[in-house]
């Protein structure tokens, strides 16, 4: 064999291996032209598929061996990438075998240039991802599972911390009660431990209810101003007796610098500080308890407040400082047993804390002491809030004159011990077990204030006041909700049926007295619920909550429906009914698109707002819209300024829906 023919028979060698590493390589392989017809696959591929080399090349194109989705996903997206540019990776498609079963395909495919005579034309990869996919689609049920689980739990807790809240009610009520009769020693040693009891499994339920609803994502921040020194007076007040009762000090150091008022959720972080606080006394034996408040940083505008809770208690092991964050977790066993609890406060601060973009961290040592500490920010409010009249509330002794108060609860338990607090406090009142019924009431006697349940059969809190708010009442009462749920969750559902505010079941009497002093000869048309009152009531309670409003400043004009009506005045009614209904309706969009922060539904109100307004010359109403679109579009939000800005364009809207109504 001379040199060449054995350098002949090496190529050959090599083309043959080459040929049969492609043919039954560990991925299948497939040529295709320009119109999809395969004119070669691997051996590989045909037997992953079932088929015979015969059975394809030349006969099937890449597309028909795909499901009919994949044939559409191919014709439109897949190819006419490949041809823009010349390649694409790792795209996903069921390829069908020939027993009708489906290969999950991984495909990558490359253009192959024409060379000459030669056309253009595309190889494909395919790896077999079947097992990948079947492991991928049983994780995804696991997680759908997981997730499934962790709602029903969190729905679970939520139903039954709301079912225990209306016995409970009862029970915190009675306690309260009972400690302000005449009492012998041990009778008012059985009323404290009730009172005591109740106020304990009251902080239990509502931590499960919080757990219930930050898992379920329920939870939002509130923006409204309030005043940080009132928060930390109150607590300051609070604490003391218990840390009293344990023979330790409870101290508050509020730094001078702090601004007084803020723009914030007060209610949640008077929830963490309360936890905090609540476990740093509940842990020292000896020695005091601090909640200290310092300024960070400040701009002109915000300011970051540095919140520290320290304590001379008996402080955490190292090894445990991370565990004292997970739910149902203790230190210990031994601090389980000597102490109680469920090791839900710290869990709940942590998750409250991340929604305002904080964080909590500890420092302790043993039989020393704990430190506690997050930094959150703030914006700075404008507004001087009124101050609470804390003698009145702790005397009770308030003369509330000829007040009328209609309860409406279905649970006769409740409405008992709403009775007993009214009495004490000579306020005089009606009572309805059902909505129906306090219509009928309401129709029959002279009612100033409505404490309404919301969870009621057959005719609920809602619909109630809707009925009520339709009524044609000389005034409207005053209508305060009471629920297991908070504020922040249903404050949308309270501004649509037109309900004033809103008090949590069970409540302390002191919160039903402060709501009652609140609103006590105070028309509820003049707190910004206009929004939510129907139109066949809205021209006489305007009225009666701001008498300048009967002779509206000229806002609008009516002279392009006048020139429309051509001098008929059936026409010229219909206009303006029409203009009315359709006020109506967008100053109910506006304030939701403010309550939910919401540019794009602001935007879409402006846009088909924009000829009604033009028709009726309202350019003062379609700048102030505009003005807080941009208002709510600024980075840096001036809630103060909004907050003035909606006022100002409520005010508008009523001017503009009272002209239409009377306007000749």
């Amino acid at each position: 064999m001379n040199k060449k023919q054995s350098t002949k028979g090496q190529d050959l060698h090599r083309l043959k291996a080459a040929l049969d590493l492609y043919d039954n390589a560990p991925c299948g392989s497939i040529c295709f032209h320009n119109d999809g017809l395969i004119f070669d696959i691997n051996n590989t591929l045909a037997v992953w598929l079932g088929f015979t080399k015969e059975e394809i090349i030349n006969k099937r194109t890449l597309p028909s061996l795909f499901k009919i989705g994949g044939q559409i996903f191919f014709e439109t997206h897949f190819f006419p990438l490949i041809k823009l540019q010349g390649f694409i990776k790792e795209v996903y498609f069921d390829v069908v075998r020939k027993d009708k079963s489906v290969l999950h395909g991984l495909i990558n495919v490359r253009e192959i240039p024409a060379q000459d005579d030669a056309p253009l034309t595309y190889q494909a990869t395919v790896l077999d991802m079947s097992d990948r996919w079947h492991f991928e689609a049983e994780l995804l049920k696991a997680k759908q599972q997981a997730e499934s689980d962790s709602k029903a739990k969190a729905d679970f807790l939520s139903t039954i911390s709301h079912e225990i809240r209306t016995p409970l009610n009862a029970i915190l009520g009675i306690g309260n009660l009972l400690h302000k009769t005449p009492l012998n020693k041990n009778q008012k040693d059985y009323a404290r431990l009730l009172l005591h009891s109740s106020e304990h499994l009251l902080s239990l339920v509502n931590n499960l209810l919080d757990l219930s609803k930050i898992e379920a994502r329920k939870f939002e921040l509130e923006h409204v101003d309030f005043d940080v020194f009132d928060l930390s007076k109150i607590l300051e007040q609070t604490f003391s007796v218990r840390a009293k009762e344990k023979g330790i000090e409870m101290r508050v150091d509020l730094d001078t610098d702090v601004p007084r008022y803020l723009i914030g959720d007060p209610v949640k972080l008077n929830q963490i500080l309360t936890n905090l606080v609540g476990n740093a006394i509940k842990f020292t034996k000896i020695g005091s308890v601090t909640l200290s408040i310092s300024v960070a940083k400040m701009s002109k505008q915000e300011v970051y407040l540095d919140f520290k809770v320290a304590d001379t208690g008996i402080g955490i092991p190292s090894e445990k400082l991370e565990s004292i964050f997970q739910e149902f977790s203790q230190a210990s066993y031994d601090v389980n047993v000597e102490f109680g609890g469920t090791g839900l406060g710290l869990t709940i601060s942590k998750k409250l804390l991340e929604l305002h973009g904080s964080k909590l961290s500890v420092s302790s040592k043993l039989n020393v002491g704990s430190k506690f500490k997050f930094r959150i920010c703030y914006k700075k409010s404008d507004k001087v809030l009124a101050k609470k009249d804390l003698s009145i509330l702790e005397s009770e002794k308030h003369d509330f004159g000829d007040l009328m108060v209609l309860l409406v609860d279905d649970n006769p338990a409740n409405i008992f011990i709403a009775e007993q607090y009214l009495e004490q406090w000579n306020i005089s009142y009606l009572s309805a077990e059902s909505g129906k019924k306090a219509l009928s009431m309401i129709t029959k006697h002279k009612v100033d204030l409505i404490l309404l349940d919301l969870q009621m059969p057959k005719m609920d809190g809602y619909e109630t006041a809707k009925n009520i708010r339709d009524l044609k009442l000389n005034m409207k009462p005053v209508i305060i909700a009471f629920s297991a749920s908070t504020k922040g969750e249903v404050n949308e559902q309270l501004m649509e049926a037109g309900i004033d505010d809103h008090l949590p079941k069970p409540f302390q009497p002191k919160q039903l007295y402060e709501i009652l002093l609140r609103h006590q000869n105070v028309n509820p048309q003049s707190q910004g619920q206009l929004s939510s009152i129907p139109k066949k009531s809205l021209k006489k309670s305007m009225k009666k909550s701001n008498p300048k409003l009967n002779t509206p400043k000229v806002s609008f004009k009516l002279d392009r429906y006048i020139k429309m009506a051509n001098n008929k005045p059936e026409y010229l009614k219909k206009f303006k009914l029409s203009t009315l209904d359709a006020l109506i309706s967008y100053q109910k969009d506006y304030n939701k698109a403010i309550v939910k922060n919401d540019i794009k539904m602001i935007s879409d109100l402006i846009h088909k707002s924009t000829m009604s307004l033009y028709y009726i010359e309202a350019d003062p109403l379609t700048e102030l819209l505009m003005e807080s679109r941009s208002m709510l579009q600024a980075e840096n939000k001036d809630e103060s300024l909004l907050n003035d800005k909606v006022t100002e364009c409520n005010k508008e809207f009523i001017i503009i829906i009272n002209g239409l109504t009377e306007k000749d």
